[in-house]
């Protein structure tokens, strides 16, 4: 190439280096003169000045950040959405840029992408600062909670032992069952963590034919109507309940019983993952039938509960004393004399795994032992194990679908008592 037109070329390159130059200096002259006017809340000549230093080819994250909070003064969401959005690709900026776009999401009222982009900062943030402020942001937009819920259950199955009477557990009496339940609570004063609730419970399980001509259908049917006072309260570290209720149960086509109920319940949090329960129950039972006489009396249970929380799983462990004090039971037949006073100890362990969003795998667990008071026709001692699996389907936070297959094996001193029983289950609920 000749020497003038290497001088030629070298020339170009520098006109254009210095045009270049001059260029990106108009460029940082708008971008410094918007910075101003924003200082000075004249964003509709910030927003001018930004985009043109944009226009002469300014891209960084800073002149976008600028853009979308000018934008976003001026009400322009749309607009302010996009630059925010473009800066979201940038790790060090993910969390501002997040944390702005939930508060566009706010003012165009759609709360619900608000509450993504606020919990996204909450999780992934290492700002302490944003991630207080998008704390203080969820709390605002947080949905009002209702004073009351209602949760409903129904569930079709199989039950091969249904008849629960002390001669009747041997003979395995088997049928097609339908159960249902109905609770609802209405908060009267405070919250629901210090507060006043009232609660309501209905439930029923009805039997089909069990093919035995000598038992009539709906023999062993049974009703429950319960109602109750709770009051909650924080007390220490510990989230209390105090409750009082009634219960009036029926069996068959007959009255059954009347149950007066007093609990106390505490949960402590001990981490993120892991909390404690204990439990006091103490019952009143009346006969509303004399043939049920024998079962009057009290029963009390002592529980302490472990459970833990994951993504993937939960588990629940607890262990159960049982006392009870009830009248002896005494054959005008043969005068055998039978207690309905066991101590019992119940150990229960129940995990869960969470395949994803929708599907639940667990396992159920529990061996009970129940020692009788000695009468002077028998001396009675039971061993319970009772084993199950289940798998939920969940449709949303308050809808779920459930397949559960339970076995009970029942040894006992006395051979009467002996007995296994099999039930398989499809159940609906939902929470409203």
């Amino acid at each position: 190439m000749s020497g003038w037109k290497k001088s030629m070329k070298r020339g170009f390159v520098l006109i254009l280096m210095m045009v270049a130059t001059q260029v990106y200096a108009s460029a940082k002259d708008d971008f410094k003169q918007g910075v101003s006017y924003f200082k000075s809340a004249n964003y509709t000549s910030a927003v001018k000045k930004f985009e043109n230093a944009r226009k002469q080819g300014m891209h960084s994250t800073a002149l976008y950040y600028n853009l979308g909070s000018a934008y976003y003064k001026l009400q322009n969401y749309k607009k302010a959405e996009q630059y925010f959005i473009e800066i979201r690709k940038s790790p060090k900026m993910k969390s501002l840029a997040e944390y702005n776009l939930g508060l566009i999401a706010v003012k165009q009222n759609n709360k619900a992408e608000a509450r993504g982009y606020f919990n996204s900062v909450v999780r992934n943030s290492k700002d302490k600062k944003m991630i207080y402020l998008a704390k203080q942001q969820l709390k605002k937009i947080r949905p009002k909670k209702k004073p009351w819920s209602v949760y409903l259950n129904g569930a079709i199955g199989y039950d091969d032992n249904i008849n629960f009477a002390p001669a009747g557990i041997r003979t395995e009496e088997s049928a097609n069952f339908f159960d249902a339940m109905l609770s609802a609570d209405y908060l009267f004063t405070g919250k629901k963590s210090n507060g006043w609730t009232g609660e309501a419970m209905l439930y029923t399980i009805k039997y089909g034919d069990s093919g035995n001509p000598n038992i009539s259908k709906g023999s062993f049917d049974q009703d429950q109507f319960g109602v109750s006072l709770k009051k909650t309260q924080k007390l220490a570290n510990w989230n209390t309940q105090f409750k009082a209720g009634f219960d009036k149960l029926t069996y068959g086509p007959l009255d059954y019983q009347s149950i007066l109920k007093l609990e106390a319940r505490g949960k402590l949090k001990t981490s993120r993952t892991d909390r404690f329960y204990l439990r006091y129950r103490y019952e009143n039972i009346s006969s509303d039938n004399f043939r049920y006489d024998y079962l009057e009396g009290w029963r009390q249970k002592i529980r302490g509960e472990f459970r833990r929380y994951n993504k993937s799983n939960s588990m629940q462990l607890y262990y159960e004393l049982e006392l009870n004090d009830r009248k002896d039971f005494i054959s005008t037949a043969t005068g055998n004399e039978f207690s309905y006073s066991p101590t019992r100890h119940t150990f229960r362990g129940k995990y869960t795994a969470v395949l994803n969003n929708a599907w639940q795998l667990g396992g159920d667990l529990a061996y009970r032992m129940s020692s009788y008071p000695s009468t002077t026709t028998q001396s009675r001692t039971d061993n319970r194990w009772k084993a199950a699996v289940y798998s939920n389907y969940r449709f949303d936070k308050s809808m779920k679908l459930k397949l559960k297959l339970e076995y009970t094996d029942n040894s006992s001193t006395d051979t009467i008592y002996v007995y296994d029983r099999n039930v398989i289950s499809v159940s609906l609920n939902k929470l409203f």
